[in-house]
């Protein structure tokens, strides 16, 4: 059984664990290369080609997944140099992230991981609904984010196991008045939040998606991308008001003031209407946009 410890000790292991992220996470050579590709400035599609043809796995997805109803392309992206063409340096790089990290999910097998998995995968599809509504150049970052935006709460539950699963008996509590943001810090000394931008940077993920990971409860403190953050925030609140989360339904948490303003500047008569459409149209979304992630997943 974990030794009960300060918040402050559990705060320093955390870090020292997190210190280790490539025994959690090793992106396969491929990803790293892609990343590398494009990243840099003096590379052509051709160069990203020949290294996705490198891969068998990683072609059969890349088509796969830009022919899935997620893209709508009216015709059939049959080769690998189409693909980098019609999706674009950047989207062949989101794919490769999601594929690699989406391997964390697949250790499931309590009632809150799998309800966890449920609730991300929600968020990336209200992100990108989200952007789509706000009529902001679509990029396969809204999904990416908007999944990965839980990802500390993964790292809590797995490496910290006893610990996590004492904080869940706490939420249930009846005396118990905190929530679980509170819970975490009161556990922890570090949130969810932070872990996972932590994460991230260490993988060497984008820094608009870090920022996601890091401030999607305090969109005003984004560096590099404050609507993208302010999207997943408001993502996350939808599908909670819908029932779509881990937590239950005391656990609310209200929409930041920054993030609402955000919104203005992109849509200025953005309103509780706005926020009803958009909650009519979570589930069809939702539907919709599954083979995306389903690709993935065989």
């Amino acid at each position: 059984m974990e030794k009960i410890s300060s918040p402050e000790s559990t705060r320093q292991r955390i870090l020292e664990i997190l210190s280790r992220t490539k025994d959690i996470l090793t992106l396969p050579t491929i990803v790293q290369e892609i990343l590398d590709v494009t990243s840099s400035k003096n590379t052509s599609a051709s160069d990203l080609t020949k290294i996705l043809e490198s891969d068998p796995v990683l072609t059969a997805k890349i088509l796969a997944v830009s022919n899935s109803a997620y893209y709508g392309f009216v015709k059939k992206v049959s080769t690998v140099s189409h693909a980098v063409v019609v999706l674009g340096f950047q989207e062949i790089q989101n794919i490769a992230l999601s594929m690699s990290v989406l391997k964390l999910f697949d250790r499931r097998g309590s009632e809150f991981s799998d309800k966890l998995w449920r609730h991300s995968f929600a968020v990336a599809v209200a992100t990108r609904m989200i952007a789509d509504y706000l009529k902001m150049r679509m990029d396969g970052k809204y999904f990416v984010g908007g999944l990965l935006h839980d990802v500390g709460k993964i790292f809590l539950g797995q490496y910290l196991p006893e610990l996590f699963n004492r904080l869940l008996v706490s939420m249930d509590d009846p005396k118990n008045k905190l929530t679980y943001h509170a819970l975490e810090l009161r556990f922890y000394g570090i949130s969810h939040a932070e872990i996972g931008g932590r994460l991230l940077k260490s993988w060497m993920f984008p820094p608009d998606i870090a920022d996601v990971t890091s401030f999607h409860h305090d969109p005003s403190k984004a560096e590099n991308d404050p609507l993208f953050v302010a999207c997943v925030h408001l993502a996350d609140i939808l599908c909670t008001f819908k029932g779509i989360s881990p937590l239950k339904d005391q656990y609310f948490f209200s929409v930041d003031k920054e993030a609402l303003g955000q919104i203005h500047c992109q849509k200025a008569d953005f309103s509780t209407k706005d926020m009803h459409f958009l909650l009519s149209r979570l589930e069809i979304e939702i539907e919709r946009q599954s083979s995306f992630v389903s690709v993935f997943r065989r």
